[in-house]
């Protein structure tokens, strides 16, 4: 397992997007996060419990065109979901998962493309295969970019739309956008 020291540097430029999803109002809604909170678990878990929802908050994070990571929040209880444990390797988010998850595994000896809780949205209507899929393809397919497959996800979990929006990042003014 990598220790602190042993994780690439933090660059904010490959983050993806940073999103919590939330209800009000029985609705779905969404904002963007800085991109700050990708830096490690307890900064991405700490922006999402600062989001106040009616049922669960998403919180939803991809690096690197490579990879991203789901949280579920639902009253005390954290769910948590990594699309290929191989990040656990470099990425400081993505190894705080794998640790939080399960202490014992190594990023370098799992076969595990998809890490974690596989059922996080299976109430939802979204099973362990469907996101295992995503996960596969993330990897086999090279012009598939992070941020459709997730949106593809979103949109099937009922939030596409503002997913979407609440992913935009203004380059320009290297911020994130809410719509």
């Amino acid at each position: 397992m990598a220790r602190q020291g042993d994780y690439l540097e933090f660059d904010d430029e490959l983050v993806d997007f940073a999103v919590a999803v939330f209800q009000e109002d029985g609705r779905w809604d969404a904002v963007g996060l800085p991109p700050h909170v990708a830096e490690s678990l307890d900064d991405f878990l700490f922006a999402l419990h600062q989001q106040v929802s009616e049922g669960p908050t998403i919180g939803l994070v991809g690096l690197g065109d490579e990879y991203f990571v789901a949280a579920r929040l639902v009253g005390r209880e954290v769910r948590l979901f990594l699309s290929n444990a191989a990040a656990a390797a470099d990425d400081r988010i993505a190894g705080d998962l794998l640790e939080r998850v399960d202490p014992a595994a190594d990023p370098l000896k799992t076969d595990e493309v998809p890490f974690g809780d596989q059922d996080i949205f299976a109430d939802l209507g979204l099973g362990p295969l469907d996101l295992a899929f995503v996960c596969d393809q993330l990897q086999l397919d090279r012009d598939l970019r992070l941020r459709e497959a997730v949106g593809g996800l979103a949109a099937r979990l009922g939030f596409g739309e503002q997913f979407a929006k609440a992913a935009r990042r203004d380059d320009q003014a290297d911020e994130w956008r809410d719509g």
